[in-house]
Protein backbone atom coordinates (compact mmCIF):
# COMPACT_ATOMS: atom_id res chain seq x y z
CA UNK A 1 0.00 0.00 0.00
CA UNK A 2 1.12 3.53 -1.05
CA UNK A 3 2.02 6.13 1.71
CA UNK A 4 -0.79 8.56 -0.48
CA UNK A 5 -3.32 5.51 0.42
CA UNK A 6 -1.75 5.55 3.98
CA UNK A 7 -2.38 8.80 4.97
CA UNK A 8 -5.65 11.05 3.95
CA UNK A 9 -4.77 14.57 2.13
CA UNK A 10 -5.09 17.54 4.95
CA UNK A 11 -6.64 19.84 2.72
CA UNK A 12 -10.05 19.63 1.35
CA UNK A 13 -11.24 20.33 -2.44
CA UNK A 14 -12.11 23.51 -1.26
CA UNK A 15 -15.40 25.54 -2.00
CA UNK A 16 -16.66 26.92 -5.30
CA UNK A 17 -14.44 29.71 -6.77
CA UNK A 18 -15.08 33.42 -5.43
CA UNK A 19 -13.53 36.27 -6.14
CA UNK A 20 -10.64 36.31 -3.86
CA UNK A 21 -8.12 38.44 -5.39
CA UNK A 22 -6.02 35.74 -6.50
CA UNK A 23 -4.21 38.11 -8.73
CA UNK A 24 -3.59 40.26 -6.58
CA UNK A 25 -2.12 37.75 -4.09
CA UNK A 26 0.12 36.54 -6.92
CA UNK A 27 1.06 40.37 -7.29
CA UNK A 28 2.31 40.93 -3.72
CA UNK A 29 4.02 37.30 -3.93
CA UNK A 30 5.72 38.60 -7.22
CA UNK A 31 6.67 41.49 -6.19
CA UNK A 32 7.62 40.74 -3.04
CA UNK A 33 10.64 38.24 -4.66
CA UNK A 34 11.54 40.70 -7.42
CA UNK A 35 12.73 42.87 -4.15
CA UNK A 36 14.18 40.15 -3.02
CA UNK A 37 15.86 39.43 -5.53
CA UNK A 38 17.20 42.44 -5.74
CA UNK A 39 18.23 42.11 -2.57
CA UNK A 40 20.15 38.69 -2.97
CA UNK A 41 22.62 40.70 -5.45
CA UNK A 42 22.94 44.13 -3.69
CA UNK A 43 23.07 43.13 0.19
CA UNK A 44 26.42 40.86 -0.79
CA UNK A 45 27.51 43.46 -2.75
CA UNK A 46 27.44 46.40 -0.32
CA UNK A 47 28.93 44.30 2.38
CA UNK A 48 31.90 42.79 0.38
CA UNK A 49 32.57 45.06 -2.40
CA UNK A 50 31.20 48.29 -0.98
CA UNK A 51 32.87 47.87 2.50
CA UNK A 52 35.02 44.96 1.63
CA UNK A 53 34.62 42.86 4.40
CA UNK A 54 36.60 39.92 4.99
CA UNK A 55 35.03 36.27 4.55
CA UNK A 56 33.87 36.06 8.14
CA UNK A 57 32.50 39.33 8.45
CA UNK A 58 30.59 38.71 4.94
CA UNK A 59 29.36 34.84 6.59
CA UNK A 60 27.89 36.79 10.22
CA UNK A 61 25.72 39.47 7.74
CA UNK A 62 24.41 36.83 5.38
CA UNK A 63 23.92 35.02 8.78
CA UNK A 64 21.81 38.27 10.64
CA UNK A 65 19.52 38.33 7.37
CA UNK A 66 18.67 34.48 8.41
CA UNK A 67 18.95 34.53 11.89
CA UNK A 68 15.13 36.12 12.58
CA UNK A 69 13.49 33.47 10.98
CA UNK A 70 15.17 30.54 13.05
CA UNK A 71 14.10 32.88 16.00
CA UNK A 72 10.49 33.64 14.85
CA UNK A 73 9.14 32.01 12.77
CA UNK A 74 7.74 29.39 14.68
CA UNK A 75 5.89 32.30 16.58
CA UNK A 76 5.00 33.66 13.11
CA UNK A 77 3.31 30.60 12.05
CA UNK A 78 1.01 30.59 15.66
CA UNK A 79 0.21 34.67 15.01
CA UNK A 80 -0.86 33.80 11.25
CA UNK A 81 -3.33 30.82 12.23
CA UNK A 82 -4.88 33.09 14.71
CA UNK A 83 -4.73 36.56 12.98
CA UNK A 84 -5.86 38.77 9.74
CA UNK A 85 -3.03 37.48 7.79
CA UNK A 86 -4.40 39.99 4.78
CA UNK A 87 -2.88 42.54 7.05
CA UNK A 88 0.19 41.15 8.23
CA UNK A 89 1.28 40.57 4.57
CA UNK A 90 -0.01 44.16 3.83
CA UNK A 91 2.26 45.60 7.02
CA UNK A 92 4.68 43.85 6.49
CA UNK A 93 5.32 44.58 2.37
CA UNK A 94 4.96 48.71 3.79
CA UNK A 95 7.55 47.81 6.42
CA UNK A 96 9.98 46.65 3.62
CA UNK A 97 9.46 49.73 1.78
CA UNK A 98 10.23 51.86 4.88
CA UNK A 99 13.44 49.63 5.64
CA UNK A 100 14.99 50.30 1.59
CA UNK A 101 13.76 53.58 1.36
CA UNK A 102 16.33 54.15 4.78
CA UNK A 103 19.24 52.00 3.30
CA UNK A 104 19.14 54.16 0.03
CA UNK A 105 19.36 57.47 2.06
CA UNK A 106 22.30 56.20 3.70
CA UNK A 107 23.99 54.39 0.24
CA UNK A 108 23.53 57.51 -1.20
CA UNK A 109 24.99 59.70 1.26
CA UNK A 110 27.66 57.35 1.34
CA UNK A 111 27.74 56.75 5.27
CA UNK A 112 27.43 53.13 5.14
CA UNK A 113 28.76 51.04 7.81
CA UNK A 114 28.64 47.12 8.90
CA UNK A 115 26.74 47.93 12.10
CA UNK A 116 24.25 49.75 9.92
CA UNK A 117 24.21 46.66 7.61
CA UNK A 118 23.74 43.77 10.62
CA UNK A 119 20.73 45.83 11.68
CA UNK A 120 19.25 46.69 8.44
CA UNK A 121 19.61 42.50 7.77
CA UNK A 122 17.84 42.18 11.12
CA UNK A 123 15.23 44.37 10.90
CA UNK A 124 14.38 42.85 7.27
CA UNK A 125 14.75 39.32 9.01
CA UNK A 126 12.38 39.71 11.77
CA UNK A 127 9.50 41.19 8.82
CA UNK A 128 10.07 38.64 6.66
CA UNK A 129 9.65 35.92 9.52
CA UNK A 130 6.08 37.02 10.04
CA UNK A 131 5.32 37.57 6.37
CA UNK A 132 6.47 34.20 4.85
CA UNK A 133 4.14 31.79 7.21
CA UNK A 134 0.78 34.69 6.45
CA UNK A 135 1.61 34.76 3.21
CA UNK A 136 2.13 30.88 2.34
CA UNK A 137 -1.00 30.33 4.64
CA UNK A 138 -3.11 32.71 2.73
CA UNK A 139 -2.37 31.08 -0.51
CA UNK A 140 -5.47 28.09 0.60
CA UNK A 141 -7.59 30.60 1.53
CA UNK A 142 -7.63 32.77 -2.25
CA UNK A 143 -6.60 29.74 -4.54
CA UNK A 144 -9.40 29.14 -7.29
CA UNK A 145 -8.82 25.73 -7.80
CA UNK A 146 -6.66 22.84 -6.43
CA UNK A 147 -3.44 23.20 -4.19
CA UNK A 148 -0.91 21.94 -6.30
CA UNK A 149 -2.06 23.71 -9.30
CA UNK A 150 -2.14 27.01 -6.79
CA UNK A 151 1.78 26.50 -5.40
CA UNK A 152 2.76 26.05 -8.67
CA UNK A 153 1.53 29.53 -10.23
CA UNK A 154 2.91 31.07 -6.44
CA UNK A 155 6.19 30.07 -7.59
CA UNK A 156 5.97 30.82 -11.03
CA UNK A 157 5.55 34.12 -9.65
CA UNK A 158 8.18 33.70 -7.16
CA UNK A 159 10.43 33.18 -9.63
CA UNK A 160 9.68 35.29 -12.10
CA UNK A 161 9.63 38.59 -9.24
CA UNK A 162 13.44 36.93 -8.56
CA UNK A 163 14.38 36.56 -12.15
CA UNK A 164 13.56 40.59 -12.86
CA UNK A 165 14.96 41.61 -9.43
CA UNK A 166 18.26 40.45 -10.59
CA UNK A 167 17.92 41.23 -14.16
CA UNK A 168 17.60 44.67 -12.53
CA UNK A 169 20.48 44.03 -10.22
CA UNK A 170 22.59 43.98 -13.84
CA UNK A 171 21.83 47.52 -14.21
CA UNK A 172 23.71 48.59 -11.52
CA UNK A 173 26.61 50.76 -13.56
CA UNK A 174 23.83 52.25 -15.34
CA UNK A 175 20.86 52.53 -12.21
CA UNK A 176 23.37 53.47 -9.62
CA UNK A 177 22.73 51.14 -6.23
CA UNK A 178 20.86 54.02 -4.67
CA UNK A 179 18.33 53.82 -7.48
CA UNK A 180 17.97 50.38 -6.97
CA UNK A 181 17.31 50.51 -3.48
CA UNK A 182 14.45 53.12 -3.93
CA UNK A 183 12.52 50.95 -6.89
CA UNK A 184 12.67 48.23 -4.08
CA UNK A 185 10.43 50.57 -1.55
CA UNK A 186 8.30 51.86 -4.59
CA UNK A 187 7.68 48.16 -5.56
CA UNK A 188 7.21 47.43 -1.56
CA UNK A 189 4.65 50.29 -1.57
CA UNK A 190 2.90 48.73 -4.78
CA UNK A 191 2.71 45.32 -3.07
CA UNK A 192 0.88 46.51 0.59
CA UNK A 193 -1.53 48.62 -2.35
CA UNK A 194 -2.23 44.97 -4.09
CA UNK A 195 -2.78 43.24 -0.51
CA UNK A 196 -5.31 45.57 0.26
CA UNK A 197 -7.20 43.96 -2.86
CA UNK A 198 -7.22 40.71 -1.51
CA UNK A 199 -10.38 38.99 -0.52
CA UNK A 200 -9.45 35.73 1.49
CA UNK A 201 -12.05 33.01 1.94
CA UNK A 202 -12.81 32.86 5.92
CA UNK A 203 -10.77 30.78 7.80
CA UNK A 204 -11.76 28.03 10.15
CA UNK A 205 -12.93 29.65 13.91
CA UNK A 206 -9.49 29.96 16.05
CA UNK A 207 -8.92 27.65 19.11
CA UNK A 208 -10.17 28.89 21.79
CA UNK A 209 -7.44 29.72 24.70
CA UNK A 210 -6.88 27.54 27.85
CA UNK A 211 -4.88 28.94 30.10
CA UNK A 212 -2.13 31.38 29.77
CA UNK A 213 -0.93 33.10 26.71
CA UNK A 214 2.49 31.72 26.46
CA UNK A 215 1.71 28.08 27.51
CA UNK A 216 -1.04 28.11 24.97
CA UNK A 217 0.90 29.25 22.35
CA UNK A 218 3.57 26.56 23.02
CA UNK A 219 0.97 23.73 22.80
CA UNK A 220 -0.14 25.30 19.59
CA UNK A 221 3.59 24.88 18.22
CA UNK A 222 3.52 21.57 19.71
CA UNK A 223 0.82 20.73 17.79
CA UNK A 224 2.09 22.00 14.58
CA UNK A 225 5.45 19.60 15.54
CA UNK A 226 3.32 16.65 16.36
CA UNK A 227 1.65 16.97 12.79
CA UNK A 228 4.85 17.05 11.46
CA UNK A 229 6.13 14.50 12.96
CA UNK A 230 3.11 11.75 12.74
CA UNK A 231 3.05 12.34 8.87
CA UNK A 232 5.34 9.87 6.71
CA UNK A 233 5.10 12.75 4.13
CA UNK A 234 5.47 15.80 5.62
CA UNK A 235 8.80 14.63 8.26
CA UNK A 236 10.74 13.59 5.57
CA UNK A 237 10.23 16.61 3.59
CA UNK A 238 11.62 18.75 6.39
CA UNK A 239 14.60 17.11 6.81
CA UNK A 240 15.57 17.28 3.35
CA UNK A 241 14.86 20.98 4.18
CA UNK A 242 16.69 21.20 7.12
CA UNK A 243 20.03 20.01 4.75
CA UNK A 244 18.73 22.11 2.10
CA UNK A 245 19.04 25.18 4.48
CA UNK A 246 22.26 24.33 5.77
CA UNK A 247 24.21 22.80 2.71
CA UNK A 248 22.18 24.97 -0.32
CA UNK A 249 21.17 28.16 1.46
CA UNK A 250 24.48 28.45 2.75
CA UNK A 251 26.68 27.77 0.30
CA UNK A 252 24.22 30.21 -2.06
CA UNK A 253 24.60 33.19 0.22
CA UNK A 254 28.37 32.85 1.42
CA UNK A 255 30.35 30.58 -1.45
CA UNK A 256 29.05 30.94 -4.29
CA UNK A 257 29.35 34.83 -4.08
CA UNK A 258 32.64 34.69 -3.43
CA UNK A 259 33.20 32.21 -6.34
CA UNK A 260 32.02 34.74 -8.55
CA UNK A 261 34.45 37.56 -6.52
CA UNK A 262 37.39 35.64 -7.78
CA UNK A 263 36.77 36.51 -11.40
CA UNK A 264 37.94 40.38 -11.08
CA UNK A 265 40.41 41.82 -10.20
CA UNK A 266 40.51 42.84 -6.47
CA UNK A 267 41.95 46.12 -6.79
CA UNK A 268 38.68 47.45 -9.05
CA UNK A 269 37.75 51.03 -7.73
CA UNK A 270 34.83 53.52 -8.14
CA UNK A 271 32.58 52.41 -11.00
CA UNK A 272 34.66 49.21 -12.08
CA UNK A 273 33.61 47.77 -9.53
CA UNK A 274 29.73 47.91 -9.97
CA UNK A 275 30.51 45.12 -12.82
CA UNK A 276 30.99 42.75 -9.60
CA UNK A 277 26.97 43.29 -8.81
CA UNK A 278 26.70 42.69 -12.70
CA UNK A 279 28.53 39.14 -12.45
CA UNK A 280 26.39 38.32 -9.60
CA UNK A 281 23.24 39.71 -11.26
CA UNK A 282 23.67 37.61 -14.16
CA UNK A 283 24.87 34.26 -11.88
CA UNK A 284 21.86 34.62 -9.62
CA UNK A 285 19.83 35.35 -12.72
CA UNK A 286 20.66 31.96 -14.53
CA UNK A 287 19.65 29.86 -11.33
CA UNK A 288 16.10 31.71 -11.45
CA UNK A 289 15.38 31.36 -14.73
CA UNK A 290 16.12 27.24 -14.74
CA UNK A 291 13.98 27.32 -11.43
CA UNK A 292 11.16 29.33 -13.31
CA UNK A 293 11.40 26.52 -16.16
CA UNK A 294 11.11 23.53 -14.16
CA UNK A 295 8.09 24.81 -11.99
CA UNK A 296 6.66 25.89 -15.32
CA UNK A 297 7.13 22.41 -16.55
CA UNK A 298 5.43 20.93 -13.76
CA UNK A 299 2.35 23.43 -14.04
CA UNK A 300 1.63 21.93 -17.44
CA UNK A 301 2.49 18.47 -16.78
CA UNK A 302 -0.26 19.29 -13.66
CA UNK A 303 -0.41 15.89 -11.70
CA UNK A 304 2.86 14.04 -10.61
CA UNK A 305 2.80 10.24 -9.38
CA UNK A 306 6.08 10.05 -7.80
CA UNK A 307 6.31 13.28 -5.97
CA UNK A 308 8.79 12.11 -3.56
CA UNK A 309 11.10 10.68 -5.98
CA UNK A 310 10.99 13.22 -8.15
CA UNK A 311 11.76 15.44 -5.23
CA UNK A 312 14.55 13.54 -4.08
CA UNK A 313 16.03 13.70 -7.48
CA UNK A 314 15.89 17.03 -7.59
CA UNK A 315 17.96 17.62 -4.36
CA UNK A 316 20.65 15.11 -5.34
CA UNK A 317 20.62 17.53 -8.97
CA UNK A 318 21.69 20.35 -7.05
CA UNK A 319 24.28 18.52 -4.80
CA UNK A 320 25.89 17.00 -7.70
CA UNK A 321 26.65 20.75 -8.64
CA UNK A 322 27.62 22.11 -5.68
CA UNK A 323 30.92 19.12 -5.57
CA UNK A 324 31.33 20.38 -9.56
CA UNK A 325 32.02 23.99 -8.27
CA UNK A 326 34.93 23.08 -6.49
CA UNK A 327 36.85 22.45 -10.16
CA UNK A 328 37.71 26.00 -11.48
CA UNK A 329 36.13 27.04 -14.98
CA UNK A 330 35.50 29.89 -17.10
CA UNK A 331 32.67 32.17 -15.68
CA UNK A 332 30.01 30.91 -18.41
CA UNK A 333 30.15 27.37 -17.60
CA UNK A 334 29.95 28.30 -13.80
CA UNK A 335 26.74 29.78 -14.84
CA UNK A 336 25.70 26.79 -16.91
CA UNK A 337 25.85 24.56 -13.68
CA UNK A 338 24.06 27.10 -11.70
CA UNK A 339 20.80 27.07 -14.00
CA UNK A 340 20.97 23.34 -13.58
CA UNK A 341 20.70 23.62 -10.12
CA UNK A 342 18.34 26.05 -11.14
CA UNK A 343 16.09 23.36 -12.95
CA UNK A 344 16.83 20.99 -10.05
CA UNK A 345 15.60 24.08 -7.43
CA UNK A 346 12.70 24.53 -8.73
CA UNK A 347 11.43 20.99 -9.18
CA UNK A 348 12.35 20.83 -5.18
CA UNK A 349 11.15 24.09 -3.84
CA UNK A 350 7.76 23.55 -5.70
CA UNK A 351 6.98 19.86 -5.15
CA UNK A 352 8.19 20.08 -1.21
CA UNK A 353 5.67 23.52 -0.92
CA UNK A 354 2.82 21.31 -2.41
CA UNK A 355 3.53 18.20 -0.55
CA UNK A 356 3.09 19.83 2.89
CA UNK A 357 0.41 22.31 1.79
CA UNK A 358 -1.15 18.35 0.58
CA UNK A 359 -0.76 16.42 3.94
CA UNK A 360 -0.83 19.26 6.70
CA UNK A 361 -4.11 19.26 8.83
CA UNK A 362 -6.19 22.30 7.79
CA UNK A 363 -6.21 24.00 11.10
CA UNK A 364 -2.45 23.60 11.30
CA UNK A 365 -1.20 24.60 7.94
CA UNK A 366 0.86 27.58 9.06
CA UNK A 367 2.29 26.07 11.76
CA UNK A 368 3.49 23.32 10.07
CA UNK A 369 4.55 24.95 6.89
CA UNK A 370 6.41 27.61 9.31
CA UNK A 371 7.95 23.93 10.49
CA UNK A 372 8.83 23.86 6.58
CA UNK A 373 10.37 27.51 6.76
CA UNK A 374 12.31 26.60 9.88
CA UNK A 375 13.92 23.53 8.44
CA UNK A 376 15.12 24.92 5.37
CA UNK A 377 16.15 28.88 6.84
CA UNK A 378 16.92 27.17 10.34
CA UNK A 379 19.92 25.81 8.88
CA UNK A 380 21.20 28.96 6.92
CA UNK A 381 22.52 31.03 9.75
CA UNK A 382 24.54 28.35 10.67
CA UNK A 383 25.97 27.46 7.40
CA UNK A 384 26.79 31.11 6.42
CA UNK A 385 29.21 31.52 9.65
CA UNK A 386 30.90 28.24 9.05
CA UNK A 387 31.22 28.44 5.14
CA UNK A 388 32.75 31.98 5.82
CA UNK A 389 35.07 30.79 8.02
CA UNK A 390 35.97 27.98 5.63
CA UNK A 391 36.29 30.10 2.72
CA UNK A 392 38.35 32.36 5.18
CA UNK A 393 40.51 28.81 6.00
CA UNK A 394 40.76 26.87 2.69
CA UNK A 395 39.43 28.73 -0.25
CA UNK A 396 35.81 28.88 -1.55
CA UNK A 397 36.46 26.18 -4.42
CA UNK A 398 37.60 23.84 -1.77
CA UNK A 399 34.47 24.72 1.12
CA UNK A 400 32.34 24.11 -1.47
CA UNK A 401 33.03 20.35 -1.34
CA UNK A 402 31.29 20.21 2.39
CA UNK A 403 27.45 21.15 1.55
CA UNK A 404 28.07 19.37 -1.68
CA UNK A 405 29.12 15.68 0.07
CA UNK A 406 26.93 16.35 3.01
CA UNK A 407 23.41 16.88 0.63
CA UNK A 408 24.54 13.54 -0.78
CA UNK A 409 24.63 12.24 2.41
CA UNK A 410 21.05 13.65 3.94
CA UNK A 411 19.52 12.27 0.37
CA UNK A 412 20.82 9.31 0.66
CA UNK A 413 19.78 8.65 4.44
CA UNK A 414 15.90 10.03 3.75
CA UNK A 415 15.71 7.78 0.65
CA UNK A 416 17.01 4.50 2.19
CA UNK A 417 15.30 5.48 5.50
CA UNK A 418 12.11 6.91 4.96
CA UNK A 419 8.99 5.75 2.68
CA UNK A 420 9.05 9.09 0.75
CA UNK A 421 10.37 7.84 -2.48
CA UNK A 422 7.98 5.23 -2.43
CA UNK A 423 4.95 7.96 -2.33
CA UNK A 424 2.68 6.84 -5.46
CA UNK A 425 -0.73 9.54 -5.77
CA UNK A 426 -1.57 7.40 -9.14
CA UNK A 427 -5.14 7.86 -7.26
CA UNK A 428 -5.91 11.53 -7.00
CA UNK A 429 -6.31 11.96 -2.86
CA UNK A 430 -10.14 12.78 -2.33
CA UNK A 431 -10.93 15.63 -1.49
Amino acid sequence: MSVAQDEGSGSAAGPPVTATGFASYLFTQGAWFLAFGLQMVLFPYLVRVVLREDEIRFGLAQMSMQLPTVLLILIGGFVADRSDTRRTVLVGCAMCALAFVGLGVFVAGGRLTYGLMIAYALIIGTIGAFVTPARDSLLNRVAPGGVHQAVAFASLAQFGGQILGMGLATLAPLLGIPGLLFGQALLMGSAAVAAMRIRPRPAGPPRIRAGGALRFMAGEIGGGFQATIASPVIGPVILCSIGMGICFMGAFAVLLPLIVQTYFPSDLVGADRTRIATALGIFNLVFWVGSMISASLLLRLGHVRRKGATYLAALLTGASVLVLCAIPMPFWLLCGLNFVWGLGGGVAMTLGRSLVQQYAPPDKVARVLSIFTLGMMGGAPAGAVVYGVLAHAIGPHAAILFPGLGMFAIVGSVALLSRLRHLDEAVPQAG
